[in-house]
């Protein structure tokens, strides 16, 4: 199990970043995705999904603003990385949109960052890029029919950003099962047991454990290509918090998983 000094520090970093989400979310002005005929076919039919034809549209002030605030909450949270941090403002802060804009367009992180970047500070540096995005993404997927991530996708991937899922629910109203994406929030249905990573629907190759301490919460294992997806199984658990918070709290749950030699998300970026 975690020392749970370690999941309450990342419980309150990612409780302010929900909040901090949430209050630029409302200065960012409505998107406007508009897509063919032919874009709808080509996704519905061919799986493309729609950052392929359509971006949202960002702010370079609102970036810059994000970023210096997502940073002043990474140093306050962990001071040992400050300096680290530091380098990593510098560096966003003389970048244009344009570099995120890139960055949603490829593999969802900072394509050739410099050289003189540890390993330890492009991966910061991708936590802080994707947390800047995410209230534009979650502006863009809000402003796209409901219809998307309906029973016709039924993909291991998300039908907006392409990313694979790094948690699921089970709907209190039909059993079926959601996949949250990480990137840009939006859900979408997909086949109950079915791995979301390699797509194994061979039943006997599929299996789950669960952990007394957290009801609700399934970890379904895949024989096929040893990855594990965590699940909220509304029947059984009793209310939820925000998805990306629910994450946090289940720490725990990936440990055993990967204990058990599973592999899960692994950006860490949510």
């Amino acid at each position: 199990m975690p020392d749970n000094t370690v999941v309450t520090e990342a419980l309150q970093l990612f409780t302010s970043l929900q909040e901090l989400k949430k209050a630029y979310y409302k200065k960012i002005e409505k998107q406007h995705p508009s897509f063919t005929a032919e874009q709808w076919r080509q996704h519905n039919e061919k799986g493309i999904f729609l950052l392929q034809f359509c971006l949202p549209v960002l702010d370079d002030n609102i970036c810059k603003e994000l970023v210096d605030e997502i940073c002043n909450l990474l140093a306050a949270n962990q001071p040992a990385k400050k300096e680290q941090i530091e380098k990593i403002r510098d560096y966003l802060c003389k970048k244009s949109s344009d570099c995120f804009t890139e960055i949603m367009k490829h593999e969802h992180q900072v394509m050739d960052p410099p050289s003189s970047f540890s390993v330890e500070e492009c991966s910061l540096m991708n936590i802080i890029v994707r947390q800047t995005l995410r209230p534009f993404l979650e502006k863009y997927t809000d402003s796209l029919p409901r219809e998307i991530g309906g029973e016709k996708w039924q993909r291991n991937y998300c039908p907006v950003c392409g990313e694979k899922a790094n948690f699921s629910y089970l709907r209190q109203e039909d059993g079926k099962r959601v996949l949250i994406c990480p990137f840009c929030g939006q859900e979408w249905l997909y086949r109950y047991l079915a791995c979301s990573w390699c797509g194994n629907d061979d039943h006997k190759a599929i299996s789950y454990f669960e952990a007394v301490e957290l009801p609700g919460y399934e970890v379904y294992l895949c024989e096929r290509c040893h990855r594990y997806l965590k699940t909220f199984n509304t029947k059984k658990g009793i209310g939820h918090d925000d998805w990306v918070l629910e994450d946090v709290k289940t720490i725990n749950l990936d440990l055993i998983a990967q204990k058990k030699g599973y592999t899960g998300y692994s950006s860490q970026a949510h």
